[in-house]
């Protein structure tokens, strides 16, 4: 890519995983908004009573503040989706809520960005699409706006007319809707880039555009987020740039505006006296543009940390400011969108307060529903004797529950990657990206965390409390394998053994079998932690069938089982076979030719292909089902021997909600669980969802939105994008 490209093309962005904090649904009825945890706020505009109204994005939620500093929340259940026109827009679905604005008559306009709509909660309530088909493109130019298409809509503005403008921000384009719903193009010609100043606005190039106003005098302000300016299109259509010289860095304060330099501009606010603010997102400050053109900081140093709310706003840190707004006494409010705050600065006087949010960052989507909660990468799970769903949020370093009503919860892990916090609350504790979960009679849960060629076990308690159980380093571990008459090579080594923890199960008496899959072994713990090895010679081979598993050997065993008399089975991974040791401590094969191939279904298991095989369970009905997630496909073994495809095409993608599983398309399933109703869990970990198949065999998506968890705003990584949606 030519450097001068590259140069165009470089911006921070800031990811994060974090939504709008107390989740809105469980605040319908009104919180103390200082005290409300809030995050990923895109939006926001203010109404003629003075309340504050915010677009939750990853909660797909409107919430509004009052003035007497109620939070409650006002559009949106909190799942993900597109529905409830014509109904309450509190039991509307929206997918991910951007740019709001409000009429005189106290209509709430809402960018639904990525259902391609723009939507109207008129004063009764009762949501509408106006604007937008639902599918992204750009069609419609001179006919019905609820008819034409657009592509992400970002940014909402009205001006004195009552017509309303929408950035159009993945056409580059400005749209003008108006009172009788026409739509048409008011400025940019769809390509990206920079050109067009001093000509006719619709000729015009105009790169992502985001947040606009409209002054007084229906001057329209744009946001050019991509070319790193503000550019401004007159009534009579004439685009000029009136702040920004494209350059992605901070400079030129107390000096001309069009030749400084501001950083990803997202949003621009026009008060009464024609000074244009400026949410300069990227240099962490808030910038104004006076009326003679001179342009300087009002509010941020440029530094990130949070140094509470100073006398003067100049003093104050912003942390990557999205959003501003003139409220109805002239006073500038800021979403502060990385500190988790909304700001209100007093111009006059320079200060700066909190109006709402406490700072705290409350994870994606805990507390409500678990289809509007954002996953990353699950993976094991396990279902508990109430029917409550338990999987690792793999990613996000936690452990989640998702209960019989679809409410989702975080259990255990704070988010940090690691393994420290032992003795204490699990929900204090660093995980680090567990893989295997069971629970015990007890219902006390054992996790699996391997790093590298090391495997923790911890197990958590019906307390809560984090303990340590097992780990591969461990000296009494070390001391077990030292009697294995039979020890794998890997474990010859001078330096240290290596073995590697890949999967847990437990029987009905509370042994804890362990698949070490580099040695070829399986152990067991006992009740009173005594370890030994019951399977495996710790030759890579396969052998010994109808014999004792001691002198058998396996090669990659990686998944575990137990059925209801105590039969254990092993995903034998690299032999392409399952294996059974039966409670007499006898080996036999049940599936798989150990041919590398997905062949046979309809027909013996004994006889069938199965390339992958990552996990194995039982269903309540005694049914073995294998899950691969290399080959996205889960099948399972009929009582009498037969295997047969279960979810999945056999090729990745997302694809067949609604619809018979065996036609739907899963992306990297890593594990698999059932309730006591037979109803079946998916761990789709690459669509980062997980899906559930009814007894019917009916697929629907359970928990999680699809969107990548830990890539939101929040944390700051610097990439190149060519394109960007």
């Amino acid at each position: 890519m030519p450097l001068e490209v590259r140069n165009h093309l470089k911006y921070f962005f800031i990811f994060t995983v974090l939504c709008l904090l107390i989740p809105a649904w469980s605040y319908a009825k009104g919180v103390l908004a200082t005290e409300t945890e809030i995050s990923l706020v895109d939006g926001i505009a203010v109404d003629k009573k003075g309340s504050i109204y915010l677009s939750s994005r990853d909660h797909n939620t409107i919430n509004r503040v009052d003035k007497n500093g109620t939070l409650s929340r006002f559009a949106g259940t909190g799942v993900s989706g597109y529905s409830g026109d014509g109904g309450p827009a509190l039991k509307a679905t929206f997918n991910t809520t951007a740019g709001l604005a409000i009429d005189d008559e106290g209509n709430v306009y809402i960018a639904d960005r990525e259902n391609h709509v723009v939507r109207k909660v008129n004063k009764k309530g009762i949501i509408t699409t106006i604007a937008g088909t639902g599918t992204p493109g750009f069609s419609g130019d001179g006919g019905p706006a609820a008819k034409a298409q657009l592509n992400l809509p970002s940014g909402l503005a009205l001006d004195s007319k009552g017509n309303l403008y929408i950035s159009d921000r993945s056409n580059n384009r400005i749209r003008i809707m108006d009172k009788k719903g026409i739509i048409k193009t008011y400025a940019g010609n769809g390509e990206d880039g920079y050109g067009g100043d001093a000509g006719p606005a619709l000729k015009a190039r105009i790169d992502r555009p985001f947040g606009i106003d409209i002054d007084d005098k229906d001057n329209l302000y744009i946001a050019d987020r991509g070319n790193n300016r503000i550019r401004k299109v007159n009534k009579e259509g004439v685009i000029t740039t009136v702040a920004g010289d494209g350059g992605f860095f901070f400079m030129g304060d107390n000096g001309p505006a069009y030749r400084a330099s501001i950083a990803g501009p997202t949003d621009v606010a026009v008060d009464g006296k024609g000074n244009v603010y400026i949410a300069d997102r990227n240099n962490n400050r808030v910038r104004m543009l006076d009326k003679l053109g001179m342009i300087r900081t009002i509010a941020g140093t440029g530094q990130q940390d949070y140094n509470g709310d100073s006398e003067l706003a100049r003093d104050t840190n912003f942390y990557l400011p999205f959003a501003v707004e003139i409220d109805n006494e002239g006073n500038l409010l800021v979403i502060d969108r990385s500190h988790y705050r909304i700001r209100k600065i007093v111009p006059l006087k320079g200060t700066v307060t909190t109006v709402a949010g406490n700072g705290l960052k409350k994870f994606a989507g805990d507390g409500g529903p678990a289809t509007g909660a954002v996953l990353n990468f699950p993976a094991g799970m396990v279902v508990d004797k109430e029917d409550n769903l338990i999987f690792s949020d793999k990613g996000h370093y936690r452990i989640r529950k998702i209960d019989p009503s679809g409410i989702i919860q975080t259990i255990a892990g704070n988010g940090t990657r690691g393994n420290v916090g032992d003795g204490g609350p699990a929900i204090d504790a660093s995980l680090y990206g567990a893989t295997a979960l069971t629970l015990n009679s007890k219902e006390e849960m054992f996790v699996v965390s391997p790093s590298g060629f090391v495997s923790i076990i911890r197990r958590i308690d019906n307390k809560g409390i984090i303990h340590h159980f097992l780990e591969t380093s461990d000296k009494k571990y070390f001391a077990a394998l030292e009697k294995t008459p039979s020890r794998a090579k890997s474990m010859e080594s001078e330096i240290v053994g290596i073995s590697q923890f890949s999967d847990i199960a437990f029987d009905q008496h509370d042994n804890l079998y362990i698949s070490d899959r580099i040695n070829h072994h399986i152990r067991k713990v006992d009740p009173q932690g005594n370890i030994f090895t019951i399977a495996g010679t710790g030759d890579s081979d396969y052998s010994g069938d109808g014999g004792p598993a001691s002198k058998a050997t396996f090669r990659d065993p990686q998944a575990l089982t137990v059925d209801k008399e105590g039969n254990l089975y092993i995903g034998d991974s690299a032999n392409n076979r399952i294996r059974k040791i039966d409670t007499k401590g006898i080996v036999s094969t049940v599936a798989g030719n150990g041919k590398h191939e997905d062949t046979g279904d309809g027909g013996p298991a004994l006889e069938a292909g199965i390339r992958s095989i990552d996990y194995i369970a039982f269903s309540p009905a005694g049914e073995l089902h294998i899950v691969g997630s290399n080959t996205h496909l889960i099948r399972k073994i009929t009582k009498d021997g037969k295997i047969v495809p279960v979810a999945g095409r056999g090729f990745q993608g997302y694809f067949g909600d609604g619809g018979p599983a065996t036609k739907a398309m899963l992306k990297q399933p890593s594990a698999i669980a059932f309730d006591s109703k037979g109803n079946m869990f998916i761990s789709d970990m690459g669509n980062n969802r997980i899906r559930k198949v009814d007894k019917e065999g009916i697929i629907s998506t359970y928990a999680g939105t699809g969107a990548f968890g830990w890539a939101r705003d929040g944390e700051t990584v610097e990439i190149y994008l060519q394109n960007f949606p």
